[in-house]
């Protein structure tokens, strides 16, 4: 898995049986710089665009080229003496879906090269798993929650809530056999850009530079009101799920706050806006938050998260009864954790989730669901493709032949 960070390649050997999940081992190659900084050129230049208007640009081949060799490095970090597959999520550059793109026509873009990572590794690949689900009606996002559900079934709660916090943040929640969810919204991204144009580092590590600022009550309600947008000019926070959103829907509004004030608003928003989200949770709500992903890192929003889920912080007077109306709901004050806390790998969830994909398209087993993305009927994701070895692989015994896709996006793209 690479992320909307750009900042590294996650691979993980994960091993499934029946309904245990198991993980034998993890490498993680970071980015060169000057990959990254592609990267986001590339996510600028492709926005909006039909695939066929770049699909041949030099510039797009030559990033593209070595985003697989740094993938291809991670997986060749691992055994590779067992693997069936590699699961290949690809990297999202721009992503339209139904709950942003409104009377619009909706799509996604990620970007990958399987067949050069199959011939790099030597593995069957596995990958394109948003495309089946926009084109079924969905919004391809978040993956995430059929993956929490797998793993939802070993812990000691009725009802649990998985809270990933990446460049964007999303909720899974699981009550007995059910399981919805949706994303929230920026997470990282805000606190990501701020730090990066204002001390050349990529985050605020520890939360060092947010802690030297206050939280700003006005700048607060700017941001609610209109940091993350759809489409049509709506505001993402109140848009009822199945919704999905992507960095290319955040806008960050200006200010005259100096640096660090400005900074500790917006990570305030990241755990501001997850509890305002729990008023979309339509049953019980969650005994556990269980929590993964880099942006958790920071210690700030997740201080302020507790002190949300506990009814102290800042809270815009507009939101002042439904923040009362979700306290009053929970039965106890719930437990807020990281996921390792419980046995569950939190830095290594999104390639896992990759890994789930992949055996779940082997064995034909549905990933999206109506709950989850709003697709119209249980989609299973996935297509796959082989290395050119001559060899015989054990998937195609199962599988058949592979899949007749050789762009380098996709099936979902824009046309």
């Amino acid at each position: 898995m690479t992320g909307n960070s750009l900042d590294a390649a996650d691979a993980v050997l994960t091993e499934f049986s029946e309904k245990n999940i198991r993980d034998i081992a993890a490498f993680s190659t970071d980015f060169p710089v000057e990959l990254t900084k592609d990267l986001l050129t590339l996510r600028v230049a492709v926005k909006g665009r039909p695939a066929a208007d770049f699909e041949n640009d030099a510039f797009f081949r030559d990033t593209l080229d070595r985003y697989t060799e740094t993938v291809a490095k991670a997986v060749n970090a691992l055994d590779k003496t067992e693997v069936v597959a590699v699961g290949f999520h690809g990297q999202t550059c721009d992503h339209f879906p139904p709950s942003v793109a409104g009377k619009k026509k909706p799509y996604t873009l990620q970007i990958f090269d399987a067949q050069k990572l199959a011939d790099l590794t030597g593995l069957p690949v596995v990958y394109d798993f948003r495309s089946d689900d926009v084109l079924n009606g969905g919004e391809g996002a978040p993956l995430i929650p059929a993956h929490n559900a797998h793993l939802s079934e070993s812990l000691p709660f009725e009802t649990v809530a998985f809270c990933n916090a990446g460049n964007t943040g999303n909720i899974a929640v699981m009550s007995g056999s059910s399981v919805v969810g949706w994303d929230v919204g920026p997470f990282n991204h805000f606190a990501d850009r701020l730090v990066r144009e204002n001390t050349g580092d990529r985050c605020d590590k520890d939360g060092l530079y947010g802690r030297t600022g206050r939280i700003d009550a006005a700048y607060l309600k700017t941001l609610f009101d209109s940091a993350a947008k759809t489409a049509d000019g709506g505001n993402f926070f109140l848009k009822e799920p199945p919704r999905s959103s992507d960095p290319s829907w955040y806008v960050l509004p200006e200010s005259d706050l100096p640096f660090p004030d400005r900074l500790r608003t917006v990570e305030y928003l990241s755990a501001y806006a997850y509890f305002h989200t729990l008023s979309f949770v339509k049953g019980p709500l969650p005994e556990a938050f269980l929590t993964f992903g880099g942006g958790w890192n920071n210690p700030l929003p997740t201080e302020d998260f507790r002190n949300l889920l506990n009814g102290k912080g800042i809270v815009l007077p507009e939101h002042e009864r439904l923040f009362s109306d979700i306290l009053a709901r929970f039965k106890k004050p719930p437990v807020l954790a990281p996921a390792d806390d419980y046995g569950i790998n939190g830095k290594y969830m999104e390639a896992r989730l990759c890994a789930d994909l992949a055996y779940s398209k082997i064995v034909g087993r549905p990933f999206t669901f109506p709950e989850t993305t709003g697709v119209r009927a249980p989609t299973v994701a996935g297509i796959w493709c082989l290395p050119k070895t001559g060899k015989h692989y054990p998937i195609e015994d199962l599988l058949g032949r592979p899949d007749a896709w050789d762009k380098k996006y996709c099936r979902a793209a824009k046309r």
